[in-house]
């Protein structure tokens, strides 16, 4: 990948546009690292390059703008801690995204391995072409409302061998959209699109051979081995990060707590899977397909210890400063942690019930407690119980309606 080196023109920003920026580009480089490897696209992961520069700036903003107030005394040094190192920490997290997005420049079979389980993502990121006669043909990006209309992520646009990230895009026919979210809705899309093609992630004819032949029975079980472990770090790291930043916009003791078993659980995760891999290699005649899996791997570990190193200073008593309670509310989608009751409409229901529109509101549950266990994947017929904590995450203008759903009593109480 060229390296891109321009002048830095110093130019004066708020402390809360630093920090909405800084969270709204974590955002999108998480999700664009991962199209990256997915689709095995290298421009991809030139624009995942491009993000990270920005965040060095706007860690270098951040700094500056914090010397140049330069507070006095304890009480307003400890306020504004959090905010110090949740900077430094998204700089950390955004470095190690792209080193996942630049896995593609040296190791391009990775593209079949990160396939390979598509399915069993909590999320997955899938393709949809726009076929003549959907409803979206014509509107804008943005007005569309892919999260609470649809229940899924818009990421990018794929139009003429072009990419197309801006939000007042119109979708036009034969676009293939880039997004992400669950199985159910992922499919309703698709069906909306007039798309009825098989699931692919070719975005051109490829005819070379896979590098995984897992026709091997012996092989295709050190897979299935690798398959839970691999899906659980990449996903645990990003709901860390997530979780991380909510217990510091929240000030929320409990949730930075939630973040820092996450960490215990990724430590075990990855010495599991560094072990399974080992295996694996052992049976592969070319074991340089490996090495892009072991960079993502390693690289979801560098994002969790950022991650738990943002959660820390909630839990040494660093109260966060108004400022980041100002800039989550210039956010496009929020963390939400509630704990479902007696009267709930999720009570009872089976996973696959509650992607209905009417349960769902958009949101996605990225993870959930029972007792001292934490899950973060769902089969079909998990069913909810009361005192089940909940983790969701979806757009601001549906939050109140997925809290009302999940805890009807409490929202009264509050309204």
């Amino acid at each position: 990948m060229p390296v891109i080196k321009k002048k830095f023109k110093y130019r004066p920003i708020s402390l809360k546009e630093i920090l909405r920026q800084m969270k709204q580009n974590i955002d999108l480089m998480i999700d664009l690292a991962y199209v990256a490897i997915k689709f095995g696209s290298k421009e991809i992961a030139d624009e995942v390059y491009k993000i990270e520069q920005r965040i060095h700036e706007l860690t270098f903003l951040l700094s500056f703008q914090i010397i140049q107030t330069h507070p006095r005394g304890l009480k307003n040094a400890k306020e504004l801690e959090p905010i110090i190192v949740m900077g430094y920490s998204i700089d950390k997290i955004s470095d190690a995204l792209s080193d996942i997005a630049r896995v593609v420049y040296i190791n391009g079979d990775i593209t079949d391995f990160t396939q390979l389980f598509w399915e069993k993502v909590p999320e997955p990121i899938i393709k949809v072409r726009v076929k003549k006669g959907c409803e979206l043909i014509g509107q804008i990006r943005k007005d569309i409302h892919f999260r609470s209309k649809y229940g899924v992520t818009l990421i990018a646009i794929r139009r003429d061998n072009k990419w197309l990230f801006s939000k007042d895009e119109k979708v036009s026919l034969n676009d293939i959209l880039i997004v992400k979210g669950e199985k159910a809705p992922l499919m309703q899309l698709k069906k909306e699109c007039n798309d009825d093609e098989p699931i692919s992630f070719e975005l051109e004819r490829s005819m070379k051979e896979p590098a995984f032949d897992i026709s091997d029975p012996e092989i295709e079980e050190m897979f299935l081995n690798l398959k839970e472990t691999y899906i659980q770090i990449t996903d645990i790291s990003e709901t860390m990060t997530e979780l991380a930043l909510a217990s510091v916009f929240f000030n929320n003791y409990e949730v930075a707590e939630d973040v820092l078993e996450m960490e215990e659980l990724m430590d075990g995760l990855n010495i599991s899977f560094e072990k399974d891999i080992l295996e694996l290699a052992s049976q592969m005649d070319n074991t340089r397909d490996l090495t892009g899996i072991f960079r993502i791997v390693y690289s979801c570990e560098l994002i969790a210890d950022a991650a738990s190193t943002i959660a820390e200073s909630i839990i040494k008593g660093f109260k966060p400063h108004r400022i980041l309670q100002d800039a989550i509310t210039e956010t496009s989608e929020i963390v939400v942690r509630e704990r479902l009751s007696e009267d709930s409409y999720f009570r009872g229901k089976k996973y696959e019930e509650l992607q209905d529109k009417r349960y769902k509101r958009g949101f996605h549950i990225i993870a959930l407690k029972r007792g001292d266990r934490w899950i973060y994947s769902f089969e079909p017929d998990f069913i909810f119980k009361k005192g089940d904590l909940l983790i969701g995450l979806g757009p601001q203008e549906t939050v109140d309606a997925w809290r009302r759903c999940v805890n009807p009593e409490k929202f009264l109480e509050e309204n």
